[in-house]
């Protein structure tokens, strides 16, 4: 373990500068989202249309319209609604050239521009079950469509038909040339920096995975990378990119996706966390919610349904919350291991709530509060791998050092004259021979102190003058005789297995003290089972 740290540390500090750097463009960035045209020239309306009107572009105005401003989130409801925008302005001094109308979002099925031309209704359409078209900013991830600017000026109104089966959420935008590129350009460049982070974290995570064999890191690895193509779906990127023909299957794509991330953060934290020892009833629970979310995921490659999108948010709130509740529980219980994790779900769960404000209307429209999610879940990411990282570079033995410096002055003796030895010598026996906390990798002689009442540095002068060893010399002499229980029991065994589950987390350490302690090698000592 001691080898591994000095690379290890050049590579968390340079990983610190680096999201420091990354912080200071992405804040700047978000400061220079595109104006749109002002808002107080244009009225948006909407109409609900029911089964019975296929005929509605006949009855366009002896339809009731229902005013919205900014945005219009209707939740997962498989309808098509139709949006009026009407110019209030006068026509006969606007100077426009073009203009062009965004709605913020990827994941709508099919949205229908209805302008006038020569009389009649001419439609335009894009959204995820139609191709992409090849211009207008192809590149661009959002639907986007260019405005006949004279039908405008001659009719001062034009018709918008949405239907999703995906979370509808209608935010009509208005730009002209200027203001699009400004529109165009921000968006790529806010995408580049987030993909970007992704991309480094999870080389990040495949080097430090290579150094220290840490499953950890390889839960994470999945989670970033399940997360990368979701996102990639969500944000429309996918469909440019990978699938551009590929119709429902974007749709279809963000269930799937982020049905397999929810998943790989839910095994990470498992992981991360040891809930299987620490919280096993959390642990059940959270295995059944990850039956239930794979079992969706499956379903909706095969059926699109309405209820896919639904169930999974359903079932990604109760995981989240579930896990958030128990990083909380950990912290509470002295698991300092659980502050960036803990800290990591609090703003993810903000960056939620935000996204969902701004849906609703609540919050006014800014790049920040519209990409909040991708904004909340790269903040999420990257204070999973601090605490990863912390959780490796955190000294196991913070105290020895000061009961070292200590003991010049104090004898072993007089720290604990005081102290019910025999009893203490019982329930540290006791804990970890019958309790097996030697298995909780993160067990450490402060947490042991916090256990039996005692200080930390009582803890150690108490192993010593009594056993003769010190906390970590009786943690490995535990963990190594239950590693030769299991390996006698099956010696087919993977090793790398048998020391995470006895509560190793480097493969380098365990190899270490299994050698000191019994003399040979793991494999060594399989061989000699087998013989």
């Amino acid at each position: 373990m001691i080898s591994l740290l000095p690379p290890m540390e050049r590579i968390f500090e340079h990983f610190k500068f680096l999201i420091f750097s990354i912080v200071l463009i992405l804040t700047f960035n978000t400061t220079i989202g595109a104006e749109k045209l002002s808002p107080e020239l244009w009225r948006t309306e909407y109409h609900i249309l029911k089964t019975t009107e296929s005929n509605y572009l006949s009855n366009l105005h002896s339809m009731e319209w229902i005013p919205f401003h900014g945005s219009l989130a209707l939740g997962f409801e498989h309808q098509n609604v139709l949006v009026r925008v009407s110019y209030l302005g006068e026509t006969n001094m606007w100077e426009q050239n073009a203009l062009y109308l965004e709605n913020p979002v990827a994941y709508v099925d099919s949205i229908t521009v209805f302008q006038w031309e020569g009389g009649k209704l001419i439609a335009t359409q894009d959204g995820d079950i139609h191709p992409k078209r090849k211009s207008i900013f192809s590149q661009h991830p959002y639907p986007l469509f260019s405005l006949n600017v004279n039908s405008i000026k001659q009719n001062k109104e034009f018709f918008i038909l949405y239907n999703s089966l995906s979370n509808l959420f209608i935010s009509p935008e208005i730009y002209d040339e200027e203001t699009i590129l400004s529109e165009v350009f921000g968006v790529r460049d806010l995408f580049f920096i987030y993909f970007g982070i992704i991309l480094i974290v999870f080389i990040l995570n495949a080097v430090l995975f290579g150094l220290t064999r840490n499953s950890s890191f390889l839960y994470y690895m999945l989670y970033v990378f399940t997360s990368f193509l979701y996102q990639l779906s969500f944000t429309g990127y996918a469909k440019i990119f990978l699938w551009p023909n590929a119709g429902k299957w974007n749709d279809q794509s963000m269930v799937f996706f982020g049905s397999i991330a929810l998943v790989s953060v839910a095994l990470f934290s498992i992981r991360f966390l040891v809930l299987q020892k620490r919280i096993p009833v959390v642990y059940q629970w959270i295995r059944i919610l990850i039956y239930l979310i794979l079992t969706n995921a499956v379903f909706s490659l095969f059926i699109r349904s309405i209820w896919n999108d639904p169930i999974v948010h359903i079932l990604g709130i109760i995981t989240s919350l579930t896990l958030f509740g128990s990083g909380i529980y950990l912290l509470l219980k002295k698991l300092e291991i659980a502050r960036f994790y803990v800290l990591a779900w609090t703003i993810l769960l903000i960056s939620i709530l935000c996204f969902n404000f701004y849906a609703l209307g609540i919050l006014s429209d800014s790049i920040i509060f519209r990409h909040a999610i991708q904004l909340g879940t790269m903040a999420e990411m990257l204070l999973f791998q601090f605490a990863i990282v912390d959780r490796l570079m955190k000294p196991k033995e913070e105290s020895i050092v000061k009961v070292e410096r200590e003991s010049k002055q104090n004898s072993r003796n007089q720290r604990i004259a005081s102290l019910n030895q025999e009893d203490l010598i019982y329930q540290i026996n006791h804990i970890l021979s019958e309790e097996k906390l030697f298995c909780d990798e993160d067990l450490n002689v402060n947490r042991l102190s916090t256990i039996l009442g005692i200080r930390s540095d009582q803890t150690s002068a108490l192993l010593n003058e009594r056993l003769g060893v010190s906390f970590t010399q009786l943690l490995s002499k535990y963990r190594i005789e239950e590693a030769c229980k299991i390996l006698k029991e099956d010696p087919s065994k993977n090793i790398l297995t048998v020391a995470f589950a006895v509560g190793f987390n480097t493969k380098s350490a365990f190899y270490e003290s299994f050698q000191k302690i019994v003399g040979k090698t793991p494999t060594e000592y399989k061989k000699s089972l087998n013989s």
